[in-house]
């Protein structure tokens, strides 16, 4: 992440890349075998980190411009509510995509969407 600051202007995104990479690893070494499902909650997880980091960097926008790294606060600006309302939609299609996928009830979909 620190390395990718200095490259691109989505370094959140690289990080949501990294760190989400265990909800695949994880479905796999318990199922033997990767479906739809993993790949819905790993696109969620993807959408929170955007969502969460990039709030966390607005923190540091002011420090990050006067060493010149990058984030999604400084490319966002004045949009990141915006976009980060977007993120949380996407990441709450991709919960319902994944509840739908693996069989899940009414208590999952209400519990992940109160």
């Amino acid at each position: 992440h620190p390395l990718m600051q200095r490259m691109v202007d989505y370094p959140q995104f690289y990080l949501g890349l990294t760190f989400n990479t265990a909800t695949l690893m994880g479905y796999c070494a318990a199922a033997g075998s990767l479906a739809f499902t993993p790949f819905a909650l790993y696109s969620a997880g993807i959408c929170w980190t955007m969502i969460y980091d990039t709030v966390y960097a607005h923190q540091d926008k002011e420090d990050d411009k006067r060493i010149g790294v990058k984030s999604t606060a400084l490319k966002f600006g004045d949009r990141t509510k915006e976009i980060c309302n977007n993120f949380t939609s996407a990441m709450g299609i991709s919960l319902m995509l994944a509840g739908i996928a693996s069989g899940m009830g009414p208590t999952y979909f209400l519990a992940t969407f109160v």
